[in-house]
């Protein structure tokens, strides 16, 4: 507020002096400065000063209603209001400037005369300060509009990472439950394998990781997933380009390779599922195609893949394509993040 009022100050001071400028611009042509007349520099000074000291006053009162009573009243009982106080402000001011220009004048002042003198003046000066006012406020509306959607943005932010979390956790607890189900060697390897991931997941709250981190999760995931079975599945994954270079959010891939190993067929015969992770420059383009099982597909479905849409759509918005097919016997997704803002 205080600085408001030191802009509205240096605004107004600028706006008088052009204002009365023009008013006396007619006998500037007529090589008369209306400005200087036979009283003494003292009192000319004085004149000037207490003209502009009463009409910021005027100008302050009106921005000062404004500013109190617009935003919380309704409209009619606005309109009564801040025409009451600033009619009271303009009759109060409109007065004591009569009376100092009367006081400072070596003639006599009509008042009518005066008043026909100057009303336009206190016109434009109610128009300044309410045009300054809402000026102002559309700004702070503005501010607080997007300081709001950055704040719902965050949230809804955290509320779908949140989820990516249970989804994982619930995966892989189903597959290390069916490896203790069959008293396999594997069941406590997988659990410190899923350890490991945990604490990763739990304990890097970064709003943005280095994608060689996440590619490094997805390998450690990929591991924990070849332990269900007794050969190594063939999984192919190239990464390609300067992974040093490209910052994601955390567990932004991921889904789709959960993706892959809950409807892909897995096989441990042949290749099943390829992932290609390619930097250029700032885009990142990622792949992800898997064989699909026609049986024992779970037809619960999962919240990993429309969460990472949504993820995308509030964090890169049109800097980013995400393209699925759905083939009859093949899933494929391709992932194009351009990651210069």
């Amino acid at each position: 507020m205080k600085k408001n009022l030191w802009l509205l100050f240096g605004t107004f001071i600028v706006f008088y002096i052009l204002v009365h400028f023009i008013g006396h611009f007619p006998g500037l042509l007529r090589g008369k400065w209306t400005l200087v007349d036979e009283r003494s520099l003292a009192v000319q000074v004085l004149s000037i000063t207490s003209g502009l000291s009463i009409s910021f006053l005027y100008v302050l009162a009106t921005y000062a209603t404004m500013n109190k009573y617009y935003p919380n009243r309704k409209y009619t009982r606005l309109s009564l209001q801040v025409g009451l106080i600033v009619s009271i402000a303009f009759i109060v001011c409109f007065l004591t400037n009569y009376v100092a220009t009367a006081t400072l004048s070596q003639d006599p002042v009509r008042l009518s005369l005066f008043f026909r003198n100057n009303i336009l003046i206190y016109i434009l000066n109610t128009i300044f300060a309410m045009v300054f006012y809402f000026i102002g406020y559309t700004r702070q509306k503005e501010l607080e509009q997007k300081e709001l959607e950055l704040q719902n943005r965050t949230s809804a932010l955290s509320f779908l990472r949140s989820q990516v979390n249970p989804h994982f956790l619930f995966n892989n607890l189903n597959t290390i439950y069916s490896l203790v189900y069959h008293k396999s060697e594997q069941a406590l390897p997988a659990i410190s394998g899923l350890s490991e991931l945990l604490r990763y997941m739990l304990y890097d709250n970064s709003e943005k990781i280095e994608l060689e981190q996440e590619i490094s999760y997805i390998e450690k995931y990929i591991s924990l997933q070849q332990l269900r079975f007794e050969n190594p599945v063939a999984v192919k994954m190239k990464v390609t380009g300067n992974v040093k270079e490209m910052k994601i959010p955390p567990l932004l891939l991921i889904p789709f390779v959960e993706n892959a190993f809950k409807h892909g067929a897995v096989s441990e015969n042949k290749e099943w599922l390829w992932i290609d992770i390619n930097m250029t420059g700032t885009e990142l383009i990622f792949s992800c195609t898997n064989t699909k099982a026609n049986k024992h597909k779970d037809l619960t479905g999962g919240i990993g893949i429309d969460n990472v849409r949504k993820r995308l759509e509030l964090l890169f918005k049109e800097r980013y394509t995400l393209d699925i097919r759905d083939h009859e016997d093949q899933f494929t997704v391709k992932l194009e993040l351009n990651n210069e803002e």
